[in-house]
């Protein structure tokens, strides 16, 4: 109840949070800007009110209390001191040659959107230098030559996509259903494979006439079928909630998304089967389930994107089934057109996951003939 039920709602909580309306025009993502302006020269209110321009302008005292405040906080994304006589020193030092003087810029922690306005205000302060050394000492020419320049514009249009792209919040979801599938199979199975190996149960399988391997593979089908209880249950939650609209938009990249959580709960099963024919107590595999599931979650992008990941941490994902399940999931939701050939390396990619528990459940079908001959012998 709690790892099937209540976590996979938190994922399809995640998801509706991460969910964005739909739009055929371009618009620039706004920022919360606060200027302070010490030096009042034209091309210091030239540049103030270009670091306002299209964003959320906000008002904070110049005050060294108010600013620490409005950092600590992160009352805005960027925040632009321009200190008292920049203006004067930008046009000295564009007539000497020497370097422009610098402004004071803090960039909240939170966002990289101000990293980018950042970059912009750079840009612009960078046109001031270089009309000031070109027109000399006239500032209001300076910031008239600057706003002509830099509201040229290339045309620009959308190229649609022939495949529909799948919602964010059906691919949030689906990232974070990694641990609540991964604990809830496990689990369970521990559970199931401590009421198999109780003595009485186990010599009553251990008296059969039929091979170990038959056993072995009658049980995975148990621990199989508990795996697919925990599969229809999250990916036919995101379906119904997150994912109506894609389903007749873009049935293809669903269906990559569904064999790729269908993968990963096919290693879910193996390896509940594994630590049941290893023997491990209800709580060490709850303990497992907890771990690993969060491990493999985190590693899989189920906390953050993988982009976001350094390179260590992504190569050591690689050695883990969450991650190829992952990356299934994320090229299925930017696929541009929903060909063979764009589907086959993410059904690639399915079929590395699907590998991983292939070997545990070779593994755990080795380790019970091995418990089965020393238990019989």
């Amino acid at each position: 109840m709690i790892y099937l039920i209540l976590i996979s709602s938190v994922g399809i909580i995640s998801g509706l949070g991460s969910a964005s309306p739909d739009t055929a025009e371009f618009r620039p993502a706004s920022v919360s800007v606060a200027v302070i302006d010490r030096d009042g020269s034209r091309l210091s209110e030239a540049l103030a009110a270009h670091a306002k321009d299209g964003n959320d302008a906000m008002d904070i005292p110049d005050d060294k209390l108010a600013i620490q405040d409005a950092l600590a906080r992160d009352t805005v994304s960027y925040l632009l001191v321009i200190p008292e006589g920049w203006g004067d020193a930008l046009m000295d030092a564009a007539a000497a040659g020497t370097d422009a003087p610098p402004l004071e810029t803090y960039i909240s922690y939170q966002s990289g959107r101000g990293r980018l306005l950042d970059l912009e205000v750079t840009s612009y302060a960078n046109a001031l230098y270089g009309n000031a050394a070109v027109l000399g000492g006239d500032a209001e020419g300076i910031a008239d030559a600057a706003d002509s320049a830099w509201k040229e514009s290339a045309a620009t249009s959308l190229i649609a996509q022939k495949a529909s792209p799948l919602p964010s919040s059906t691919v949030v979801a689906a990232e974070f259903s990694a641990y609540p599938i991964f604990a809830s199979v496990t689990v369970c199975i521990a559970v199931l494979m401590a009421e198999v190996n109780r003595a009485p149960v186990k010599m009553r399988r251990l008296a059969s006439p039929e091979p170990s391997r038959t056993r072995s593979l009658a049980l995975f089908a148990a621990c199989a079928a508990v795996a697919l209880i925990a599969w229809a249950w999250n990916f036919g939650l995101q379906a119904a909630i997150l994912g109506r609209t894609a389903i007749a938009d873009s049935p293809v990249q669903m269906a990559i998304v569904g064999a790729a959580l269908l993968a990963y709960s096919f290693v879910s099963a193996a390896t509940g089967f594994l630590m049941g024919q290893l023997g491990c107590s209800e709580n060490a595999s709850n303990a497992i389930a907890n771990i690993f599931g969060m491990l493999f979650s985190f590693l899989g992008g189920g906390w953050t994107g993988l982009s976001l990941l350094p390179d260590s941490i992504i190569a050591l994902a690689h050695f883990t089934p969450s991650y190829w399940s992952a990356l299934a999931i994320e090229g299925a939701s930017a696929m541009a057109d929903a060909t063979p050939a764009a589907a086959a390396p993410l059904l690639a990619d399915i079929a590395i996951c699907a590998l991983f528990g292939l070997a545990f459940l070779l593994v755990g079908m080795v380790q019970g003939r091995t418990r089965s001959r020393a238990q019989t012998a």
